[in-house]
């Protein structure tokens, strides 16, 4: 919805009268050219991450600043910056008080990840879990940090490639052709479609395994007895 609405104001509002090539490179020229812009950009996640505030635009303004490469580095980096900060957050608190924020849905969280351990604190990545949530519930559910580093490094990479390449495509739609626009989202919408999709798709397929496994084993407890 972030990447679709930009678009639309970008192209079809008067912002897009604003937003000219020349203002637009001018503007992203003089942030590029500051030492501390990417040290600005890491604490802006480490700051609004804890309080829940969704990443999506801090990785749309490191991707158009920074590009493709760098740009999902210092994301990643950010993103990783504000798991910790809020992990710790979560774990200075204390259970009480982090079930009261989050309630029917931090418990679901605390379930998931204490009946599965590392690859569900990878795969939660993936899944449309709040980024402050899923790093809240690993916290009450006593994950150790160095796990939760180690996990949530790995598991940053691929949503963050994606969403700082979404962000290079929009800042394309300023300063492309039509076409080259178009393709250029598509890519975007179906890379991100598969970071959820296929997750879910094996996640279920997992559960048919294990359900399958249960029944097997019920089967030859009734046939013994």
């Amino acid at each position: 919805m972030l990447i679709a609405g930009s678009f639309a104001a970008v192209r079809f509002t008067p912002l897009r009268e604003l937003l000219t090539a020349e203002r637009l490179g001018a503007l992203l020229e003089t942030a590029r050219g500051h030492w501390w812009t990417p040290l600005a950009l890491v604490g802006l996640y480490g700051v609004l991450c804890p309080l829940g505030v969704p990443a999506s635009p801090m990785i749309v303004v490191g991707g158009a600043i920074f590009g493709f490469g760098w740009g999902t580095f210092w994301n990643w980096l950010g993103g990783l910056v504000g798991a910790t900060v809020s992990f710790l957050l979560a774990r200075f608190l204390g259970r009480e008080f982090v079930e009261k924020i989050g309630g029917s849905k931090m418990r679901r969280a605390e379930q998931m990840l204490s009946r599965r351990g590392w690859p569900m604190l990878i795969g939660m990545r993936f899944l449309p879990v709040p980024f402050a949530l899923a790093n809240s519930a690993a916290a009450v559910v006593g994950v150790r940090l160095l796990p939760f580093l180690v996990t949530t490094a790995i598991g940053l990479v691929p949503p963050m490639a994606v969403l700082t390449y979404a962000a290079t495509a929009l800042l394309a739609a300023a300063e492309g052709s039509r076409g080259e626009i178009l393709r250029n989202l598509t890519l975007v919408f179906l890379l991100f479609g598969s970071l959820v999709i296929f997750p879910v798709m094996i996640r279920r397929r997992l559960r048919k395994r294990r359900l399958a496994r249960i029944l097997a084993r019920r089967a030859a407890r009734t046939n013994g007895a």
